[in-house]
């Protein structure tokens, strides 16, 4: 099921029209006709609103994976969704401070781990396909490097980036997983890359 097969199940199971949707998540019939007619996601505060709304929660809408009857129990915590994307492609200037555009719920096991060091990020672009998606959302520490290779929210030369980080041979590896990219090598001594944190989470849009 998509995004929109999944909010349209959820309207037959609340008893409530698209109509009626849409004037409560303050939102034109046309716009949100508009995504459906794309594909698209809406942006994250109208998602929020619509999860709120269909007693659900955004990351159910967009993969269907949660258990929708649980959201409010001890089994889950929410983190901020930062009102910033990170680039699969060409990069993103990240703001000096970051603003909360909406929660997120998830599993309990991430707060144990990671605590208040957990964010909620969207990407955007093609460099990291297939493991990640234009519009997919991934959930990230902000604990830097972890000593070992994987994804990583990094910003290089002041904008933010996804990409997958080794380590080897005194250097480091910025990797798009999409091979029409070329690798990015830099030293271990560069002050052009700060390491953000590692992808703990992947949302996938579709």
């Amino acid at each position: 099921m998509t995004f929109w097969q999944r909010v349209e199940q959820a309207l037959k199971e609340n008893h409530i029209t698209e109509a009626e949707l849409s004037r409560r998540i303050g939102f034109t019939q046309a716009g949100i006709n508009g995504w459906k007619a794309r594909g698209a996601l809406p942006r994250a505060d109208i998602a929020i609103k619509a999860a709120n709304v269909l007693n659900t929660s955004v990351e159910y809408l967009i993969n269907g994976t949660v258990d929708t009857n649980n959201l409010k129990t001890s089994q889950n915590f929410l983190v901020p969704i930062l009102n910033q994307e990170l680039s699969a492609g060409n990069g993103d200037l990240l703001p000096d401070n970051d603003v909360i555009q909406g929660l997120l719920a998830l599993p309990a096991w991430l707060r144990k781990q990671y605590g208040d060091r957990i964010a909620a990020l969207y990407v955007h672009g093609d460099s990291m396909q297939p493991t990640l998606n234009d519009g997919d959302m991934v959930v990230c520490d902000s604990l830097g490097w972890d000593n070992s290779d994987g994804v990583y929210a990094i910003r290089m030369n002041g904008n933010g980036y996804v990409k997958r980080i080794q380590v080897a041979n005194n250097k480091i590896l910025i990797i798009s997983d999409n091979t029409r990219y070329r690798i990015i090598e830099e030293s271990l001594e560069t002050e052009n890359i700060q390491i953000i944190g590692k992808v703990r989470l992947v949302i996938h849009s579709i």
